[in-house]
């Protein structure tokens, strides 16, 4: 599903959250980034005929890479696609049900 699912546990920040999925699902490490910002929260709750209810508040966060070699964990990604971030920003429903 999303990128980087991180759910930080008991005394964890949100940031600690990401850094820790980031280097577990891409092989991302720290030094390959410095300006890891949270940009966004919004809150998602959607019901599930006769399974309950999933309700989240989630974070959006943003960094830029300086070394962009990933190690991607096969147990956690499937696929990858570099999309420039104009392209993306300005068509997003281009990517919303992509399937690699």
């Amino acid at each position: 599903d999303g990128t980087v699912a991180s759910h930080p546990v008991e005394g964890q920040s949100q940031k600690e959250a990401t850094r820790q999925r980031l280097e577990e699902e891409l092989g991302i490490t720290p030094d390959q980034y410095d300006d890891l910002e949270l940009t966004d929260r919004f809150e998602y709750k959607r019901y599930f005929e006769n399974a309950g209810v999933e309700h989240e508040v989630c974070a959006v966060l943003q960094l830029t890479l300086t070394d962009r070699s990933l190690e991607p964990n096969e147990e956690e990604v499937a696929g990858l696609l570099w999309v420039p971030y104009e392209r993306l920003h300005s068509n997003p429903e281009w990517y919303r049900q992509l399937r690699l």
